[in-house]
This record gives C-alpha cells, sequence and structure tokens, in this order.
C-alpha cells in the first residue's frame, strides 16, 4: 500500500513538473516566434532604409532564437554538460526558473514519442532561421556595397519572405506538436493515477481481509499458546527442567533423551549434583551458594557419566520459582550438551600448547608487539640472537624497554640515547613489510624481517646471516677475480690485434703476388699453392677478426654508430658479395625486403656482419636447389630482418649450443661443414649492444628462421643521437 501511495504522489509530481516544463517550452516557443518576427520586420525596414540602426535591432530580435537554437545543440551532445546550456536557454528569453527543466526534459525525451516530433520540428525551425540568418548578411552586403542596386534588395526581401512564411508554419507546427504530447501525458497520467486508485481500493479491501483473519489467529494461539509451548520446548536443541524446593528433578522433558540418549525418568528425583562429576571445585562452590541464596545462575558446566560409560559436557541455566506468598518452590531452566565445545576447547589447549612449544623451537628469534608497540610475545632464540638476559623482559611490556638497554649497552653505536630510541620506534611504527639487516658490535649479522598485521602490530623475526654473508662474500670475491681474468684475456686479445693481423695481411699479399705471377711466370703447381696458401690467410684473418671482435666487446672496447639504415640497399649489398659462394653450393639468394620499408636503428657496419654471418650460415646448411630468402619483419617489439632457408635445420636443444662460441653442432672428426661457431654469437652480441634481439625457429629436415629484432626506440642502450658511444660492461 505505501508503494501504491508512494507512486501515486510521485506520479502527481511528475506530472505537475511535466506540464510545467511543457509550459516553459510553450513560453519559449512565443518568445521563438516573436524574435522571429520582430527580426524579419527590421530586416524589412533595413531594405528600404539601409539604415544602420534598422539592422542592429534585427542582430537584437534574432539573438534570442539563435540562443535557442545553440542550446539545442549542446542538449544533443551527451559529451557536454547539460548547465553549459542554461545561460544560452536564459539568453533565448526563457525564465531563469526554467532552464533546469527545459534541459532536463530535453535529455529525457528527445528520442521518446510523442516528444521526438516536437524536437525534429525545432531542428527544422533553427536551420531555416540559419538560412535566415545568411540572407540578412548578403543583404546587409548589398545594401552597403551597392545602395543603388534595388532589384537585388527587393529580391533578397522576397526570398527572407518565403522564410518567414515557413518559419511561421513551423513554429504553429511546434505549438500543435507540443500540446499533443502533453495531451498524450496528461492521458497517461490520469490512467496511471486511475489505476493506482483501484490498487489501493483493493489493498484496503484486502487489508481489511487481512486483519479479520489475523484476529482469529490470535483467538486461536491464546487458546494454543500452553500446547505451542510444549512442542517447541520438544523441537529446541537445549531441554527444559524444573526442581522442587528440595532442589531434585520433578521435571525433564523428552528433548533430553533425544540428545544425550538417557530417558527422562533416569534424572527424576535426583539432584544435580547427584548426577555431576568432574566440577571444578571452586565452580561448585559458587554454585552452591546460589542455590543457598535462591539467585538465578548461567553457565554452570558440569561433567555427566552416562550408563554406557561415556562422558558427556553439560551447561545449565537456572532461575528460582516462588509462590504468590513468597515460598520457595524450586527452579527451572535450560540445560545445552557442550560436549563438542567442549572438546574442542580441549584440542585448542593442546594447539596452543604444541603452538607454544613450536614458538619456542624455532631457529629464528620472534618478537610481537601489539599496534601501541607493547610486547605481546618473544621465544627463547629471540634472547639469545640479541644477547638479553632471561627473566628481564616481559609481555605486556613496551618494547621501549628492550630498545634502551640495547642502546645503553651500545648496540646501535654512540650518540644521544633518546635520539636513537626515537629514531628506533619511528622505525617500528612503519606499516609497511621490509627486510633490515643490523650488523652487532661482536660482529654477527642479523637479519630482521618485519611484517605488519593488521590490527596494527607487527612480527619481528631475526635470523643469524653470519656465515650466509660470509659465504657470499667469499662468492663474490670469487667472481670478481674471474671477471678480471676474463676481462684481462679479452683486453690482451683485443691488443693483439695489430700483432695479428699484420703478419697475416703479409702472408694474404705475397700469396696473391705469387698466385698472380706479376714478378714473372711459374708452374701451375706453385701458383695452385700460392692460392691455397691465400685462401687459408684469408679464412683465419677472418677467424682472428671474429675472435677479436668477441674479445673487443667482451673488453668494452666495442664503438657503434647508429644511424637509420636502409634495409632494402643493405641486403642487395650484402647478397652481392655472398653470391659466388651461394652458386659455388647451387643455392639461390632472395632479397624479399620491399622498397620504403622503414629504416632501422644500427650501425651500417655490424648490421652488415649480421646479414653475411646468418646467410652464409644459411647457404653452407642448405641443400642444391632450395633457396635463402632475406624479410622483412615488424612487431611491437621493434623491427627488423627474418633469413629463412631450407636446409638440414637443427632439434631444439641445439638451439642454445649454436649461440656459444667455438659451438659446432658437428664436432669431430665427422663435421660436415667448416666453420669456426663464432658466426651467430657474433650475431647475438651485435644485437645485445644494439639493445636488440636475437632469435631462432628450426626443425630438423625443413630448415632454419633467424630473426634480428632492432629496438623502436631511436637509440640503443650502447649509443645516444647517433654520436659513436663506447660500449663498456655490456656482457
Amino acid at each position: 500500500m505505501l508503494a501504491v501511495v508512494t507512486f501515486m504522489v510521485a506520479a502527481g509530481i511528475a506530472g505537475v513538473a511535466t506540464v510545467d516544463v511543457i509550459r516553459a517550452y510553450a513560453n519559449g516557443g512565443t518568445h521563438y516566434a516573436i524574435g522571429h518576427l520582430s527580426a524579419v520586420g527590421g530586416l524589412r525596414r533595413f531594405a528600404r532604409t539601409g539604415a544602420e540602426e534598422d539592422f542592429f535591432r534585427y542582430r537584437q530580435r534574432i539573438h534570442p532564437p539563435i540562443s535557442d537554437r545553440i542550446a539545442r545543440e549542446i542538449l544533443e551532445d551527451p559529451e557536454l554538460d547539460a548547465s553549459q546550456s542554461y545561460p544560452f536557454l536564459i539568453a533565448g528569453r526563457n525564465h531563469p526558473r526554467d532552464v533546469a527543466g527545459l534541459a532536463w526534459f530535453f535529455r529525457l525525451t528527445q528520442n521518446v514519442p510523442p516528444f521526438v516530433h516536437a524536437i525534429d520540428t525545432w531542428r527544422e525551425a533553427d536551420a531555416t532561421l540559419e538560412r535566415l540568418d545568411g540572407l540578412a548578411d548578403r543583404l546587409y552586403a548589398v545594401v552597403r556595397g551597392e545602395p543603388d542596386d534595388m532589384e537585388a534588395r527587393i529580391e533578397l526581401v522576397r526570398s527572407i519572405n518565403e522564410l518567414d512564411a515557413r518559419l511561421i508554419q513551423l513554429e504553429d507546427r511546434f505549438a500543435t506538436e507540443l500540446g499533443a504530447a502533453a495531451r498524450t501525458v496528461a492521458g497517461v497520467l490520469y490512467a496511471s493515477l486511475a489505476g493506482c486508485g483501484l490498487v489501493l481500493a483493493l489493498l484496503i479491501l484486502g487489508l481489511g481481509y487481512r486483519t479479520h483473519r489475523r484476529l482469529l489467529r490470535a483467538y486461536r494461539s491464546i487458546r494454543d499458546r500452553e500446547q505451542r509451548f510444549r512442542d517447541v520446548a520438544e523441537m529446541t536443541a537445549d531441554w527444559f527442567w524444573e526442581t522442587d524446593a528440595e532442589l531434585r528433578y520433578s521435571y525433564m522433558s523428552d528433548r533430553m533423551e533425544k540428545v544425550i540418549g538417557v530417558p527422562a525418568g533416569y534424572c527424576l528425583g535426583r539432584t544435580r549434583l547427584d548426577l555431576a562429576t568432574g566440577v571444578d571445585p571452586q565452580a561448585r562452590h559458587a554454585h552452591l551458594d546460589d542455590l543457598a541464596a535462591r539467585r538465578p545462575f548461567r553457565g554452570f558446566e558440569y561433567r555427566f557419566l552416562h550408563p554406557s560409560g561415556v562422558e558427556r559436557h553439560f551447561r545449565i541455566n537456572g532461575k528460582p520459582r516462588f509462590a504468590e506468598d513468597g515460598q520457595f518452590l524450586g527452579y527451572r531452566g535450560t540445560g545445552t550438551d557442550i560436549t563438542e565445545e567442549a572438546t574442542s576447547r580441549q584440542l585448542a589447549e593442546e594447539n596452543n600448547t604444541l603452538l607454544g612449544a613450536t614458538f619456542e623451537s624455532m631457529i629464528q628469534g620472534i618478537c610481537v608487539v601489539d599496534s601501541q608497540l607493547r610486547i605481546l610475545a618473544f621465544n627463547r632464540r629471540f634472547l639469545v640472537l640479541l644477547d638479553l638476559p632471561s627473566g628481564r623482559f616481559m609481555p605486556g611490556e613496551p618494547v621501549e624497554t628492550i630498545i634502551r638497554y640495547a642502546a645503553e649497552r651500545g648496540e646501535y653505536g654512540p650518540g644521544d640515547i633518546d635520539v636513537i630510541i626515537a629514531n628506533k620506534i619511528a622505525d617500528m611504527q612503519q606499516s609497511q613489510p621490509r627486510v633490515i639487516e643490523r650488523v652487532r658490535p661482536n660482529g654477527v649479522v642479523l637479519e630482521l624481517r618485519v611484517l605488519p598485521m593488521p590490527d596494527g602490530g607487527a612480527v619481528f623475526t631475526y635470523n643469524d646471516v653470519t656465515e650466509r654473508r660470509r659465504a657470499a662474500r667469499d662468492l663474490q670475491d670469487a667472481k670478481l677475480a674471474a671477471e678480471t681474468a676474463s676481462n684481462a684475456k679479452s683486453a690482451f686479445l683485443a691488443n693483439m690485434s695489430h700483432e695479428l693481423r699484420t703478419p697475416l695481411n703479409a702472408v694474404i699479399g705475397f700469396s696473391d703476388l705469387i698466385a698472380e705471377e706479376r714478378f714473372g711466370p711459374i708452374s701451375d703447381r706453385y701458383a695452385g699453392y700460392a692460392r691455397d696458401i691465400r685462401q687459408s690467410g684469408q679464412h683465419l684473418l677472418a677467424v682472428i677478426n671474429d675472435i677479436l671482435d668477441i674479445s673487443r666487446i667482451e673488453a668494452g672496447k666495442m664503438d657503434l654508430m647508429i644511424e637509420p639504415v636502409d634495409a632494402h640497399a643493405l641486403v642487395d649489398s650484402c647478397l652481392r658479395l655472398l653470391m659466388p659462394r651461394a652458386t659455388d653450393a647451387g643455392v639461390l639468394l632472395r632479397n624479399d625486403v620491399q622498397r620504403g620499408m622503414p629504416a632501422l636503428p644500427a650501425d651500417r657496419q655490424r648490421l652488415s656482419q649480421i646479414v653475411i654471418n646468418l646467410v652464409g650460415n644459411a647457404v653452407k646448411f642448405s641443400d642444391p636447389g632450395t633457396e635463402v630468402v632475406v624479410r622483412y619483419v615488424s612487431s611491437g617489439h621493434g623491427n627488423g630482418l627474418s633469413i629463412v632457408d631450407q636446409g638440414s635445420g637443427m632439434a631444439p636443444d641445439e638451439i642454445d649450443r649454436a649461440f656459444e662460441p667455438f659451438g659446432q653442432l658437428n664436432a669431430g672428426n665427422h663435421r660436415k661443414h667448416e666453420g669456426t661457431g663464432l658466426g651467430l654469437p657474433l650475431v647475438r652480441r651485435f644485437m645485445d649492444l644494439h639493445g636488440g634481439t636475437v632469435s631462432m625457429r628450426s626443425r630438423v629436415g625443413q630448415g632454419t628462421t633467424v630473426t634480428v629484432l632492432f629496438p623502436l626506440a631511436a637509440s640503443p642502450p650502447a649509443a645516444r643521437d647517433g654520436r659513436t658511444a663506447t660500449i663498456a660492461g655490456q656482457l
């Protein structure tokens, strides 16, 4: 009923508000029509007189309808706040108290019949008004620019009159459609109120009938109250009991037998203490005092020995009964079987004992404090690790007592004791987990872990990590020594560049002179020997260059010049260099990198080495008649190149080994292909220097795809702004 009344009130309020808003719209339509008509009149006078004040009067009169149009456009944009239309609605001669309702109603009904037709008419009128304003600008231009051209004025006035007539039609239609919408809303409200009235009448009839039924049920309830009490007593989980003045049971509900399996007659004629076993002496004495003083009691617990020998736990509540003359008649009350609760309580006590023993046996020192920084608990290990005297500190004391004791004996170093304590207390009040290392004056290193608790307290655990830290230092020293030796080796090899290359260049140069017979003819055998010497020298020089490149990288002496590199042109030049080797192997090389792809941010020389190494490897492991393809790849991680071959491929467990220096997959006397195993390791190191990645996908007998990706950023970690950068410590 309340809901129906509330709905009727809400419907009435909504109806009044709707009628008021429609009234405001009708009023706004009137001002719209007045503004347009007076504006057209001003234009006509201006066409006749050419007076500036007549055109100014047009601008004043046309302002309210234009302001209404701007307000409508704001309200039609769901991204804009409706309040932004208020100034324009007020400028359209709408009353300031109406503008909020106008904006709200427009947003609510702009797509709801029957108001949608009126809003469509409003839009059409605004478009016509905008055309009228354009004619006004043209008329102003004719009057000012060609004051003697009366034919142009007449033609413009004729067009203005046509738009004026159209606007009048649209304003009449808007008023008609708004009236129809108002009548529709009124009809809906009348129907709703009539329906609600009918429902309210039915509810009143139903309420009267329900009240009558309740009176009948109340009468029956009074008549059956005693029986209901007995039924409830039998259905409850507890049982009811009564005693006489001698405190002997005189009544016991049948529920007792269902709960504990003992007939009610078993207890009748006996006192509670006749049935009780294992009662705490203090609780027994207090219970006897309550009985003697005829006081109510609650929560008296005792154990009951079942005839079968099973012991159960009971909790009894009782209240004394007195006659009208004040004579004591006995007690009545309830009993509850709490055997499961008592068993759980005993188990909890045993668990607490076990937890306490575990707490004391832990190898970590533990101290628990509450939100007020009072000590809740600590174990013996805590006292041992902090060298605190046993029995000096107790739970419940502020933790400041321990901090002061430690500060006074110099645990935190020299300084003002109060300042040290204040700083330590401030640290303990931080509410985030943290790990702190502390070196005690005796050299013991303690690792302190702080774990905040939800109630504002914290758990502090202490570990002796002295040996662990000593082992870590030893390991760090060993690592540093190994790195020093490796750097020394790399620096030695890098410094040997001139000494190793100079004799090899001489060997290659002189073998070229001999093979080309520049100082006279020699036999074909010696010419072949010279070519073999030249080929071996070039191979050895390439191996040394690869080794020196790796050594220079490891020694931090590799320089990069990062610049945008045209991938298509670079791949073309590399494939031309490798064409003789591919032709000898019967392998076709194909450049699939399209022209105009985004440039790669790379060192041109190192990128050439990467492509030559990868394509050379692909040719070496490809069968005659197959092809090696270089493609441009782009992903969210960067841009780069993929080298795809149709060669022998490799197993997944061989891929990581292929990237290790000198990691030949066919080692020993059964190697099928020449090489030092430095090509792929160099590629990986070059990509690391660029801040990029290299990945490989391969399957035995199905070929291999190697992909190098350069980062999308303009400069990798090794270089900035296209300048030369020395790479130090990248590996």
